[in-house]
């Protein structure tokens, strides 16, 4: 109350360009100690716990990577997911496009272990990646058990293609396990062949390499590429402990065939 006050005398006192850089002052101090983390969280794939950094923009994700294994909340969601599932990955076939770098070597031990085939891939491929268009992936029919694409589809310039493609490559009874950013208050995708510059990508789609931002008609292209799917939604208590986003979507859909 006594704080209160004297910020309204100060402020009835102090030029209006003083009261201005104060209060920006105020905000930066808070957001670099809010950057370093709010919370403490657990790491669901490196077994970190602690404060977790900030992440991303428009909006900043807050106590949103993990600072040992950079992390952020989608992988962590997508290893309590596969941790509920291991058959998804151990023994089988596994495709994954642009292989996160806390996956990466992990699922390729924990696969390879158990008799399964990684494969790593990209359209610029690192070492130990396969470099792979999505719209004709040069695999056969029925060629894997799960592919991995995680915040892929919104690069690809025919994303019902990729979806095509991806639907033939797995096998009867296999899945794709993805996520898209996605609004679920927009009823269209919205996408603009003529937003080309990276700047205006930047502005319109939040990166300068997205060619689009998904609304919920993005479940009538998983259902028109084929596919019959269920969602995994991040929710209390993992979001919390975990540091997932609220109400971050995994899709897990199966090709019926």
């Amino acid at each position: 109350m006594i704080g209160t006050m004297v910020r309204s005398r100060l402020k009835a006192l102090l030029p209006r360009k003083l009261i201005d850089q104060l209060v920006l002052l105020e905000l930066g101090a808070q957001a670099f100690r809010d950057v370093r983390g709010r919370h403490p969280r657990d790491c669901s794939i490196c077994g970190y716990h602690g404060r977790f950094w900030a992440k991303g923009r428009q909006p900043m994700v807050f106590d949103g990577e993990c600072p040992q294994c950079r992390s952020v909340g989608r992988h962590r969601q997508q290893e309590l997911l596969v941790n509920r599932h291991p058959d998804w990955i151990e023994g089988a076939r596994v495709l994954h496009f642009a292989p996160e770098p806390c996956f990466a070597q992990r699922y390729r031990q924990r696969i390879e272990a158990t008799g399964g085939q990684y494969v790593r891939a990209a359209y610029v491929p690192r070492k130990g990646e396969t470099q792979v268009d999505m719209q004709a992936i040069p695999f056969a029919d029925n060629a894997f058990d799960t592919v991995i694409h995680h915040n892929v589809l919104e690069h690809v310039p025919d994303d019902r293609k990729a979806l095509s493609e991806i639907a033939r490559v797995l096998r009867p009874g296999g899945r794709t396990i993805l996520t898209v950013p996605l609004v679920e208050a927009w009823e269209r995708t919205y996408e603009d062949p003529s937003i080309e510059t990276e700047e205006a990508r930047d502005l319109h789609f939040n990166k300068n390499d997205h060619l689009r931002l998904y609304g919920r008609d993005f479940h009538d292209r998983l259902v028109g590429a084929g596919f019959d799917y269920t969602r995994y939604v991040a929710e209390e208590p993992e979001v919390s402990r975990y540091g997932l986003e609220r109400g971050e979507t995994i899709f897990i859909a199966s090709p019926r065939k």
